[in-house]
């Protein structure tokens, strides 16, 4: 492979480095893709069973759902870590927060709101859907930090 094909590669697990806009676009672009792929190749090669249930789950068997969730997690995870870091903001404090409001809307925000979206996004409720979309503006929106600083004034 070709330094850039594994420099690409490499940065879908890595927490360190800088991501601008157009590259973190680009990358997400491409996890869904090669998790989707990764999906139709599970249940078409090795007989898993997709899961009906919108959400989390990718198949039924928990063994290849866990690894691929897990997988899918860790690299949206490095991919904002690194754009976080390029925008000049703390990554470990937000990145726990978003954690925590994934943690919320599985776990807490199912049992307090009883409204949910339609299909295919049936399990989600909207407040989720309004603070994750706002996250991901901000990830996509947020200029570059300029170069050396560490972190964004507020003021």
């Amino acid at each position: 492979m070709t330094p850039a094909v594994t420099a690409f590669l490499a940065g879908f697990w890595r927490f360190d480095g800088r991501l601008a806009r157009l590259a973190y676009v680009l990358r997400c672009v491409a996890a869904v893709v090669v998790f989707m792929g990764l999906m139709v190749l599970g249940a078409e090669a090795f007989g898993l069973t997709l899961a009906d249930v919108p959400g989390p789950l990718f198949f039924v068997e928990p063994i290849p759902n866990a690894v691929l969730t897990l997988l899918f997690y860790w690299a949206v995870m490095a991919l904002s870590a690194q754009r976080l870091r390029d925008m000049g903001f703390p990554v470990l404090p937000i990145i726990a927060a978003l954690i925590g409001l994934e943690l919320l809307e599985f776990f807490v925000l199912p049992d307090l709101i009883t409204m949910r979206l339609p299909a295919p996004s049936e399990t989600m409720t909207p407040p989720y859907l309004i603070l994750s979309t706002v996250a991901y503006l901000w990830l996509l929106v947020w200029p570059s930090a300029k170069a050396g600083s560490d972190q964004v004034e507020l003021t």
